[in-house]
Parts: structure tokens; C-alpha cells; sequence
């Protein structure tokens, strides 16, 4: 093939020349839409490229509530996105987990789009959870990690309502381990481990979700008891949320029969259920009909004693995973990590600290602040840094003078740059990206306000 001619190559023989890469690579416009998408990432997505060319991302996969797409935060953030795991669904409604580097792409000064460079780690995470017999190794109840009230008394809880034959709801936040108790309870049932059948309410349409339904609680010819487990009813639509009550009040009546149950819906919810009735999530005759057990799960920021011993499963984890040697854990970081709400619950800390030790070196056998993912650090001031400037410096007390408005603007300024070059580690390009600046007005302001750009200790003069 002849090298094309001119200042940029032809789109289709990029496109060529990505097909021979073995990582997934996944480019869009300033608009999140795709322009160019490699067969690798066509084969872990299961996706055409008439599936997904010049269309939306957001168009065509679904992402959790609380995950944005790793595209479109490198987009809204102009920086990279290092070392995330992602999880979200295809147009299929199939689970994908990824692991990606994400790159904001500039030309002129403006950002024009954002390539992802991912590698598929959902078959890897299906080869580990698999035994020498080809069943999945469910999470039981001996599994758990935490020692904290509020753990101890949901794993009494669950492990009393395995002993029913009672259908269950279970409410907690996204991430706060619902699925893993359900799977829990479905072991110490003794239910056979493949018999652990999943919905999830947020990733199919209404006419998938209803044949699904169908499928699994009127026609589903099994031999044997299975766990039939529906995940995020809030996410349900109104008319299907009816009609699954309906099932639901059928199933509690033929459970009473001589014959027993057929099978044992474990239902979830992830907001508090009466919140979810009065804001139109949930029907009240729904929650009436499977709340006879319910179990809470607790987040994490309510049971952050927990964390250390968390840590350090997830550092035995991804040691396996990996194949490294990491020790341990340092207590700053682990104060770090006590001080973060986790919005995210125990889901984000494991990608925090999968992403972690992914950058970390086979040197390193410590995971200190610097191995955190840049995003999660930006969270936080570098507690290694010393502020430059007190921003009480400039607010008011009783006994200080006033200030005119522009002393106190100028003072607010200053201030306001310092700590984002600190954000920066100095660097003035991307500080002035950030700040929605040139970076010779970044410089001007910098000698208007006596700025001195300070170096790091060891750095040249």
C-alpha cells in the first residue's frame, strides 16, 4: 500500500492500521460520537461497526448510575483518565468490563475528542470465578470481609432467611454488595452454584425485561430448585412492576402447595423503599408483596472500620490477578480512604485499588498516595504538600480590617492559581486549560500577582 500524501492520513486507512492492534481502541468527536472503532474492540463489545459508527455513545451503550463513561469524563475533564475499570452494557443488553486508558485529543488549543485504549477483563474475571468442574464459585457467607456491627448482623440476617422459603428483598446502595448476599443466601439454601439466574433491571428494554420475566417465572423448564435474582426493581418500568406482582402474589401461593416452591426470587432495590414509593420508583403493592424479609446492606461510609481489612482482601485479590507481590497497605492512605464518603460503596473501592496496583511497579510492594489513580487523587490535596498560601488569608474576621473589593479579588485570585498549579504539579499548560485560560494570560496574571512558580525539591533550577 502507497503512504498516503498531505498533513493527515485518510480515516479508512487508520481504521486498517488499528484493525492489527490487539488492545481495544474506541474513538470519538468532541460529540461523543464514534469515528473510529478497531475489530478488537468490536469482539469484546460484540458489536458491529454499523452498530456504532457516527452514532452516540450514550446512544448505544448503557452505563450503571453511579459509572459515567470513561470517554466522556476524559471529554468534559480535557485530561487523561488513567487505569479505570469500567463496566456497562452493550445493545444487547451483555455486561462488559473493561480496563481503560482514556485521552482527551487536541488540535489548536481545543479538545476535538477522546480516544480509549481498553483491555477486556470480563473474560478474565469469568476464568477466575470458574472451578476445575466448570461451575462458578459463588460468594458464601464465609467469604464476607468485615468485622463492623452493622456486617455481622446483615450476615445473621441473611443467613436466618436462607433457612425460609421466603422470597427476599434486599435495599442498599449501588455497589454496597447486594448481588454478592444474594448469592450468599442462594449457596447456604444448598442450591446447586449454576442455578443463580440474574436480572438487571437497568440494562434491557421493557420488551426484553418482559420476556425474561415470562421466561424464568412461568416457562423455564429446570429440574432442580434455582435462584431467580432481579436486580434494581426501581429501574422497572410502572405497567411491568404490576404485572411482576401479579407473578410474585401467583409464586407465593403455589410455594405454599405440597410440592413447594419451584424456584426463589431474591428481589433488589437500591434506594430506601418508601422514598422510592413516593417518588413514583416503585409500586406500593410491589413492596408489599416481597418485602415480607428484608435485609439492609450497609455502605461503606457506615461501616468504615471495615476498610483495612477490605483493603487488604482486595490487595490478596489482585495479587492473584496480577501476579505481583504487594504487601501491604500505608496508613495514609488508609486515612485517606477513611475520610471518602465512597459514594460508590465497596464496587468503587475496588476499582480504586484495582487501578492502584495495575500502576504499580513489581519493585513496589507498598501502595502509597502517588499509586492512586490520578481522577481519585484529584479528590483530595497531595498530603505529602504543604498548602501555599492559607485561604483564610483573605476571608474575613472580627478585629481584621476590610479590604476594597479589589484587593480582596486580587488576593482571591492569586490564591485560586497557586492551588491549581499545585493540582498541576506546575504545569503551566495544563493549569491554564483548566482555568479556561490562555497560557500567556496564565502568565500575565502570574507576574501581576507576584506569583512565584515553585519547584519541587530536587527538580533543576
Amino acid at each position: 500500500m502507497s503512504t498516503p500524501k498531505g498533513n493527515f492520513l485518510d480515516i479508512h486507512f487508520v481504521s486498517q492500521a488499528l484493525d492489527h492492534i490487539k488492545q481495544g481502541i474506541h474513538v470519538v468527536d468532541v460529540n461523543g460520537r464514534t469515528i473510529l472503532y478497531n475489530e478488537t474492540m468490536r469482539i469484546m463489545e460484540s458489536m458491529e461497526d454499523i452498530d456504532i459508527l457516527d452514532k452516540r455513545l450514550l446512544d448505544v451503550f448503557k452505563f450503571h448510575p453511579d459509572e459515567n463513561s470513561t470517554l466522556l469524563h476524559a471529554l468534559a475533564a480535557k485530561e487523561p483518565i488513567l487505569n479505570v475499570k469500567q463496566t456497562y452494557f452493550n445493545a444487547l443488553g451483555q455486561e462488559i468490563t473493561t480496563l481503560n486508558n482514556t485521552y482527551p485529543l487536541w488540535q489548536n488549543g481545543e479538545v476535538t475528542g477522546a480516544i480509549e485504549i481498553a483491555r477486556d477483563v470480563s473474560t478474565m474475571e469469568k476464568m477466575m470465578t470458574q472451578t476445575n468442574t466448570g461451575t462458578s464459585q459463588l460468594s458464601s457467607f464465609d467469604h464476607w470481609t468485615g468485622t463492623s456491627p452493622l456486617i455481622i448482623e446483615m450476615i445473621f440476617e441473611g443467613k436466618k432467611a436462607s433457612l425460609t422459603n421466603s422470597m427476599i428483598l434486599l435495599t442498599g446502595e449501588g455497589g454496597s454488595g447486594k448481588e454478592r448476599l444474594g448469592r450468599s443466601i442462594h449457596l447456604e439454601r444448598g442450591l446447586r452454584p449454576d442455578a443463580f439466574y440474574s436480572i438487571d433491571c437497568r440494562s434491557l428494554s421493557a420488551e426484553r425485561l418482559d420476556e425474561l420475566l415470562t421466561r424464568y417465572v412461568s416457562g423455564f423448564n429446570e429440574e432442580s430448585l434455582f435462584t431467580l435474582f432481579i436486580d434494581h426493581l426501581e429501574s422497572l418500568d410502572y405497567e411491568l412492576q404490576k404485572k411482576l406482582t401479579k407473578q410474585l402474589i401467583k409464586w407465593k401461593a403455589d410455594s405454599r402447595t405440597a410440592t413447594g416452591p419451584a424456584y426463589y426470587p431474591i428481589l433488589t432495590l437500591s434506594e430506601d423503599p418508601i422514598d422510592a414509593i413516593q417518588s413514583g420508583n416503585l409500586d406500593k403493592d410491589l413492596y408489599y408483596t416481597m418485602s415480607e424479609v428484608t435485609i439492609f446492606v450497609p455502605s461503606l461510609r457506615d461501616r468504615k472500620e471495615d476498610i483495612g481489612e477490605l483493603a487488604d482482601f482486595f490487595i490478596n485479590h489482585f495479587n492473584t490477578r496480577f501476579q505481583t507481590g504487594i504487601k501491604g497497605i500505608t496508613s495514609g492512605v488508609i486515612e485517606l480512604f477513611s475520610s471518602y464518603d465512597w459514594p460508590g460503596n465497596v464496587r468503587e473501592l475496588e476499582h480504586v485499588m484495582e487501578a492502584s496496583m495495575f500502576a504499580m511497579s513489581h519493585q513496589d510492594t507498598l501502595l502509597s498516595y502517588s499509586h492512586l489513580p490520578h481522577y481519585f487523587r484529584l479528590k483530595f490535596d497531595d498530603p505529602s504538600s504543604t498548602p501555599l498560601l492559607d485561604s483564610s488569608a483573605f476571608m474575613l474576621h472580627e478585629g481584621k480590617a476590610i479590604q476594597t473589593l479589589d484587593a480582596f479579588l486580587q488576593e482571591a485570585e492569586s490564591y485560586y492559581i497557586q492551588k491549581s498549579l499545585q493540582y498541576h504539579n506546575f504545569n503551566i499548560t495544563k493549569t491554564a486549560d483548566a482555568l479556561g485560560m490562555s497560557r500567556q494570560n496564565l502568565q500575565y496574571r502570574l507576574k501581576k500577582n507576584n506569583l512565584i512558580r515553585q519547584k519541587k525539591s530536587g527538580s533543576p533550577k
